[in-house]
């Protein structure tokens, strides 16, 4: 593979399954102008660059999946999924199909996804997939999920569109009160006991269970925050342009060192390591330096 992998792709998003391996969802620049769907998954292990394998469908969620065993996870927008471990792909399919899929996570060892109309599939073995939705909007209601992570299966956070905030307890669903009616697209289970969720304009909110608080900035922040991620007892927030740490009520951007800024969006972390992946750009932190690979 070119040693220059974003002269002919986008990266999409990222999911770490090791301190030295991270899966990347990339689109080739060419296909994207042809507006083709596709997915070229590719990996990064110990540094180089490798084809994992192509789609002809289009993916914005990726994680790993712990049990039944651990594999990669990719998963289509219309519910289409291909698995990864070892070299070896696998094909599977959610079912109900659902109207678009927008992010997963690993929760408890299982990876859960989440999507428009309030949808959330759980993957709970090989080619075994359970719907357990909240409340489905109406087709003419404009509401869904745009991120979820929890602590425990009795603990799973989704957020959305118009600020929406859903907790499950393990058996059902209840919509929390939101302060704030913005598009929410991350939220993080952090170490220190609390749930934030991130959205549009700079909109950081932190609660758990049904009491929820905007942060409100020492410093006006408006960027897009599209990713959060808990790494080294800190709150790591990302924007396309760059990532930031949250220190009580102030975003302070990270220092990159020689390596220099780069591109944002995606944050996953896996043994000790933190990774960024943006348009063009993927890069780790191992808690002492960063590293750019592209």
């Amino acid at each position: 593979m070119a040693e220059k992998v974003s002269i002919q792709r986008e990266f999409v998003r990222g999911a770490a399954r090791l301190a030295d391996l991270v899966y990347v969802i990339s689109q080739m620049k060419t296909l994207l102008e042809q507006d083709i769907a596709h997915v070229s998954l590719v990996g990064l292990y110990k540094g180089n660059w490798g084809d994992a394998f192509n789609t002809t469908w289009n993916a914005t969620a990726v994680a790993v999946a712990k049990l039944p065993s651990q594999k990669l996870v990719l998963i289509g927008e219309d519910g289409d999924v291909a698995t990864y471990v070892g070299g070896r792909r696998e094909d599977e399919t959610i079912a109900p199909q659902p109207v678009m899929i927008r992010n997963a996570r690993e929760i408890g060892g299982h990876v859960h996804a989440c999507g428009s109309k309030r949808q959330v599939f759980k993957r709970t073995g090989d080619r075994q997939w359970i719907d357990m939705s909240a409340p489905r909007a109406a087709q003419t209601e404009v509401f869904g999920f745009e991120a979820i992570d929890g602590y425990a299966d009795n603990e799973i956070y989704a957020v959305g569109w118009a600020g929406e905030i859903w907790r499950h307890d393990g058996a059902a669903w209840t919509q929390c009160g939101s302060p704030t009616n913005v598009i929410l697209t991350a939220v993080c289970c952090a170490g220190n006991g609390l749930v934030y969720a991130a959205g549009q304009g700079g909109v950081l909110v932190s609660g758990r269970g049904d009491a929820w608080t905007p942060v409100d900035w020492e410093d006006e922040v408006t960027a897009d925050l599209w990713d959060l991620c808990w790494f080294q007892d800190r709150l790591h927030v990302a924007t396309m342009s760059g990532l930031y740490t949250l220190d009580a009520n102030r975003l302070v951007p990270v220092d990159y060192g020689a390596m220099g800024p780069v591109t944002g969006y995606s944050l996953s972390t896996a043994q000790g390591v933190l990774w960024s992946v943006g348009k063009a750009d993927v890069a780790s932190f191992d808690g002492t330096a960063w590293r750019r690979y592209d």
